[in-house]
């Protein structure tokens, strides 16, 4: 399995998301098509 990481306009979307607020991490990796863990990498970063 893979790694992957978000390009500038997927974490800007991922902002979006968080800022929106109440959403899963499932919820903002289905929207921004990526995995669930590399959404919690992101937000752990």
């Amino acid at each position: 399995m893979g790694t992957s990481t978000l390009s500038r306009f997927q974490r800007g979307a991922l902002a979006q998301l968080v800022n929106e607020g109440n959403k899963s991490y499932q919820v903002m990796a289905d929207a921004l098509g990526v995995a669930k863990a590399t959404i919690s990498y992101e937000l752990d970063r």
